[in-house]
């Protein structure tokens, strides 16, 4: 008989330890929460391991227990009360802390609490929460970033006045602004995949220590998922797929993402189909807005037929569709390395130019065809990270990436016999060495060397319609043309104390320009460009935190940007009768900035954040009338236009500041606010063509373990026409018209609700009605017309 009490003792004993296991899981997400404190009132003190499990067995029923994590809230409750609910603890993140991680500022891990810059981050929860359409969609969403779109297939950020190629795009490291990054709106931020993304960092105001030209309003870094390594024996398989449904377009979206993984190797593949109809927009609001007639191109050089809409609120000629393809391969040994190779490729089908297609001459629609082809960018990319103290670094980074990027624009005027189009394609090559050397625990360097090399290609070619004989045309660029940067800097970090850290970094940047006019094309004055510039950039930047609950940010930056192939030397229509020529004797323009951040916290109840700031551009490059060969007008696609270029004005100046706010009314019911206000001009008191109107957004959000609930206002102040930049004055077809007859943006705001439900550990639901209130409205300087209501609905399912 004693023999069968010892087996009977011990399963009971097993049993007894294993019911006194609890695990804590994140109540957004429901995965494990590892690294979290747990105290008891008897002193007895433990942690939850990598799977977010703890042993309770050493602490008695009756005992209060606290969980204690530092991006959570905390939470207590006595042991008999977390075995009544299933020996599971459910934590809150904290909304309000201040202690995020974040990368992109010096190119290595650090705490928010240390940065003096103003930043803005989004995961891979927000995206799946927030369920944006494009990438620039999800950007759209935070504080101090507005989108402008000229066609559905768009989306251009605008930051502190800056945009297009003055806003720097870095993915997992690499910059993505090239040599033929416009001034004009940049769309190319939708070739990101947002669910690809693992994190996306925004950092506001010059960037050049870091990243060098273009970032003089801000650099927005994107990292997309990272190969999952098994934290067991054995290897394992897991990923996601969802389908997304949107009313407003009839969008189409089908995501996959796999992953495997052992302890040392992982390999994963993300990939994303996209398809729009034509976006409906809403039904209350400006007439000036609807979509009354459109042109039906004639076949084989026909003539064009301007056919009634029957339907006034489609916009015709919208719709496009989207594929994206994202595959990695991880190798990690040991703690010492890590290395990643990445393919991600992005091509869209072709994209019609909305902002175009409505245009009116001689009032008649201007254009018979006027789209995008498509736009295809591949990036591959091999990074080896090594971490051991040595004495010069103790963790080094080496980077390598290869892009191929090509995009073309095809147009046709009314009736006309002649399609012509013009494609560029362009190779990017860049390497970057980022190191990084802590001295001791008060004293951090960061330091490395950059270098990166664009060739353009660019051709043109006009189809006769009728005859189908093609002939060639000037292209967009100088054929050839190559453009180049080397790069060194260095950033040192002292802390003084917990209380006070000090940032403080310089770069040199050289940029070199080459190509040659073909003479055949145009008389132009010159016959080819070799210009060589350089800058020397520098930032001081001071935390200071009287108590723990208190951040003050004090940043003192420069910036620049030199001209790039598309600045010196394109031939383009800016807007119809218009045409911009090349200037060889443009400059570098410089960009001095000053700000002053407040962030305050209420030990996880509320936190607010204020943050003020002044740019002065010096040099700034302004499109403006111009004289080629003493001549104002020249003859371009056998149109007589007007002659703009790029010059460079005395100086221009931007001010303004954001706001946030939030606010838990309890664990699981919170509000935050957030507004941007931004006034720019230049040195002869024009507005910026890129400083949009005083824009924000207010939320209450419900959010408990399954649920997930967002009311949302979104909201945008107006312009006059006096606060129009002149650019945006010459194109009436894109607003309405005040009581002079004068083009204006009016003010506008909607009503939307998103919400989520997860139906067990691998299936979730998400849904939402965007613009309850069916508003017809346009974002500042926008070509196409805003979804009017939206409904939306997808499903998750992982594995």
């Amino acid at each position: 008989m004693k023999y069968l009490i010892l087996p009977v003792v011990f399963f009971i004993s097993i049993f007894k330890v294993s019911a006194q296991t609890v695990s804590v899981l994140n109540a957004r997400t429901n995965e494990p929460v590892e690294g979290v404190l747990v105290v008891a009132e008897s002193n007895y003190t433990t942690q939850t391991d990598e799977m977010g499990g703890v042993n309770l067995g050493l602490i008695q029923q009756e005992e209060t227990i606290l969980f204690q994590h530092a991006s959570f809230l905390n939470f207590s409750a006595t042991k008999a009360q977390i075995v009544e609910n299933g020996n599971v603890v459910i934590l809150v993140e904290d909304p309000v802390r201040l202690d995020e991680v974040v990368i992109s500022v010096n190119r290595w891990e650090q705490s928010k609490t240390e940065v003096p810059h103003k930043i803005e981050t989004l995961n891979a929860e927000d995206v799946l929460q927030i369920s944006p359409q494009t990438t620039a969609d999800l950007l759209g969403t935070k504080n101090g970033v507005f989108i402008q779109k000229s066609q559905m297939g768009g989306g251009s950020p605008m930051i502190r006045g800056f945009a297009a190629n003055r806003v720097l795009l870095v993915v997992d490291g690499i910059r993505m602004n090239n040599a033929i990054f416009r001034s004009g709106n940049l769309h190319n931020v939708i070739s990101l995949d947002a669910n690809s993304l693992e994190s996306t960092e925004i950092i506001f105001g010059p960037g050049s220590v870091i990243y060098g030209s273009d970032a003089l309003g801000g650099v927005m870094s994107f990292s997309t998922l990272k190969p999952r390594l098994s934290t067991k024996k054995n290897a394992e398989i897991n990923g996601k797929t969802f389908m997304r449904y949107s009313s407003a377009n009839f969008e189409k979206t089908i995501h996959g993402t796999f992953n495997f993984g052992s302890q040392k190797w992982a390999a994963l593949v993300s990939s994303t189909f996209t398809d729009f109809n034509d976006l409906r927009m809403g039904s209350n609001g400006p007439t000036e807005y609807l979509r009354k007639e459109f042109v039906a191109p004639g076949k084989f050089g026909g003539s064009d037929e301007i056919i009634p809409n029957e339907n006034e609120l489609l916009q015709k000629f919208t719709g496009y569709s989207q594929f994206n393809l994202l595959s990695k391969f991880r190798y990690r040994p040991g703690d010492e390395l890590d290395v990643t190779f990445s393919a991600l490729h992005s091509q869209t089908s072709d994209i019609p130019r909305y902002d175009r297609l409505i245009a009116y001459r001689n009032d008649k629609l201007r254009y018979g065809n006027w789209y995008y082809g498509p736009q295809k960018w591949t990036l591959a990319s091999g990074s080896i990270k090594y971490q051991k103290n040595h004495l010069l670094f103790d963790k080094a980074n080496l980077l390598a990436g290869y892009q191929n990027y090509e995009e073309s624009r095809h147009d046709r005027s009314l009736n006309g016999e002649n399609l012509r189009h013009r494609t560029e394609n362009l190779d990017v090559f860049s390497l970057n060495l980022d190191l990084g050397k802590s001295i001791d625990t008060r004293n951090e360097i960061f330091y490395g060397a950059e270098a990166f090399f664009n060739k353009v290609r660019s051709s043109g070619f006009s189809e006769n319609l009728t005859d189908t004989v093609s002939e060639e045309i000037a292209p967009r660029y100088p054929d050839n043309s190559t453009y180049n940067s080397f790069a060194a800097y260095a950033s040192y970090k002292l802390k003084f104390s917990d209380k006070l850290i000090l940032q403080a970094g310089a770069r040199f940047t050289q940029t070199l320009l080459s190509g040659d006019f073909d003479a055949g094309f145009y008389d132009f004055p010159f016959s080819e460009f070799n210009m060589k510039n350089s800058a020397l950039n520098g930032n001081v930047g001071v935390v200071w935190h009287p108590t723990t609950d208190w951040q003050v940010n004090l940043n003192v930056s420069t910036g620049f940007r030199s001209p790039n192939i598309d600045d010196v030397a394109k031939v383009f229509d800016s807007e119809p009768g218009n045409v911009i020529v090349p200037n060889p004797g443009l400059e570098p323009e410089y960009a001095r900035n000053f700000e002053l951040g407040i962030v305050r916290s209420y030990a996880g109840k509320a936190r607010f954040e204020i943050t003020g700031f002044y740019t002065q551009l010096k040099n700034a490059m302004v499109r403006r009338d111009f004289l080629l060969n003493g001549q104002d007008s020249i003859l371009y696609d056998g149109t007589l236009s007007n002659v703009e270029a790029l010059v460079n004005a005395e100086s221009a100046q931007i001010m303004g500041g954001s706001f946030s706010f939030r606010y838990l009314f309890t664990p699981f019911f919170r509000t935050r606010h957030n507004i941007t206000v931004v006034k720019g001009e230049d040195a002869d008191g024009f507005p910026l063509r890129h400083v949009p109107p005083a824009f924000g957004s207010s939320h209450l959000v419900f959010e408990k373990q399954k649920w997930f609930v967002d009311l949302y206002l979104d909201y945008s102040g107006a312009f006059t026409f006096n606060q129009l930049a002149p650019s945006e004055q010459d194109k009436p077809h894109l607003y309405t018209e005040d009581e002079n007859g004068n083009p204006w943006s009016p003010p506008w705001w909607t009503l939307n609700i998103k919400s989520s439900y997860q139906v067990s550990d691998y299936f979730s639901i998400n849904g939402g009605i965007e613009n309850i209130f069916d508003k017809r409205y346009r974002t500042y300087s926008s070509g196409i017309v805003a979804p009017g209501i939206n409904f939306k609905l997808s499903a998750m399912l992982k594995f």
